[in-house]
């Protein structure tokens, strides 16, 4: 009985070794990835403040090559569907808008039938093209395990945006502070910018851990964690002017009197906590 219990646990550890070594002597790990990540955003005035938490959704592939056994490169296509949280800050924040556009101060001058609207609450929802670079350190396979840590950049590209406000709603050419009895609350839903007020292009440095089941053949379950932390802008430091003196901004704020106007941006960075499972074969 006890050489029949010996011969056995041989025979397993001698398959998930052979099991194991399918993946480790892979060169290339390629697969489909999906990440749930939690958007932080760290904001830079006062006249804006975040809302909460933020979400977003990232499918798409990775690809893991080895360097060595214990060192691979981490790249991959993905596409993250992004909402970011705000509400009006230490003053009150406006906008002209013409049925779903948002505009800047230049149409606003130029056209006619422009509602105002006061912003309480905003739900910024971003569409972007991510490639990941980063370098992965993993431990050498314990059975059908191995850990894994990585440290890199996160280098995403806007594709998109649209918000959906919740404030009050102004007749046409009203002052905002001597006649706000005159607004009604309303949401502005799948609202899209004249000029978009995110940046371009969203970097961010990661760092993070996880485990990689080897759990058929050379296929692989990979499930991690990574901390980004936000180096670029979230949003575009507009020039107050353009060139024929208007402003290119479309929020603004206005004196005591309601008929002096400043135009502002947005501004923040974002750190993000990322949860991420991907089948790689």
């Amino acid at each position: 009985m006890k050489r029949i219990l010996f011969n056995g646990m041989i025979i397993l550890t001698l398959s998930s070794y052979v099991n194991a070594q399918d993946a480790a002597d892979k060169k290339i790990q390629a697969g489909l990835t999906f990440g749930f990540n939690m958007n932080m955003p760290v904001m830079e005035t006062k006249k804006i403040a975040k809302n909460g938490i933020g979400s977003e959704l990232t499918i798409g592939t990775n690809v893991n090559y080895s360097l060595t056994e214990t060192i691979a490169l981490h790249t991959g296509l993905e596409f993250d569907f992004s909402t970011y949280k705000f509400k009006e800050g230490t003053e009150r924040i406006y906008y002209y808008y013409n049925d779903t556009e948002i505009l800047t101060a230049t149409t606003t001058n130029s056209t006619n039938n422009n509602q105002l609207f006061r912003v309480l609450e905003r739900k910024q929802k971003a569409n972007y093209l991510t490639i990941p670079l980063m370098v992965q350190f993993r431990t050498n396979f314990i059975g059908y395990f191995r850990y894994f840590g990585k440290f890199g950049v996160r280098n995403s590209f806007l594709l998109g945006n649209k918000v959906s406000d919740y404030g009050y709603d102004y007749p046409l050419d009203v002052n905002p502070v001597l006649e706000s009895n005159l607004a009604t609350i309303k949401d502005n839903s799948n609202m899209k910018f004249e000029k978009s007020d995110l940046f371009f292009y969203r970097g961010s440095i990661g760092l993070g851990g996880g485990a990689e089941w080897n759990f058929i053949g050379s296929t692989s379950l990979l499930a991690e964690v990574t901390f980004y932390y936000g180096v670029t802008p979230l949003f575009w430091n507009r020039k107050d002017v353009d060139s024929n003196g208007e402003s290119n901004r479309s929020l603004f704020t206005t004196d005591a009197t309601g008929t002096q106007k400043q135009y502002i941006n947005n501004s923040a960075k974002l750190n993000q906590l990322q949860f991420k499972l991907s089948i790689l074969f």
